[in-house]
């Protein structure tokens, strides 16, 4: 089996920003999304990530690679559904 063929198998490591955020979800903090008002007319949506219930704020590309990492899960508030949760915990029982 080749070098490259090995490397392509293995499963690539998350970043550390995005281990971080996993980290502290597995701490008992919640993952929150909010949109952010913008002006009247502006059709971009642009999000707000962050920590409760310490309030510390998330950048949006690793909560969203933290997200898409599948070691969160939505939590069932189930006033929006999975489709579009706003809140996010960690997986129970993660390693």
């Amino acid at each position: 089996m080749s070098k490259s063929k090995r490397k392509a198998d293995e499963p690539k490591p998350l970043p550390k920003r995005v281990a971080r955020v996993i980290d502290r979800l597995k701490a008992g903090e919640m993952l929150c999304k909010a949109y952010r008002p913008r002006a009247i007319g502006e059709t971009d949506e642009v999000l707000m990530w962050w920590f409760e219930p310490s309030g510390s704020e998330c950048g949006p590309v690793s909560a969203r690679q933290a997200v898409e990492s599948g070691l969160i899960v939505p939590c069932d508030a189930g006033l929006f559904g999975d489709g579009n949760a706003q809140s996010y915990v960690a997986v129970t029982g993660a390693a």
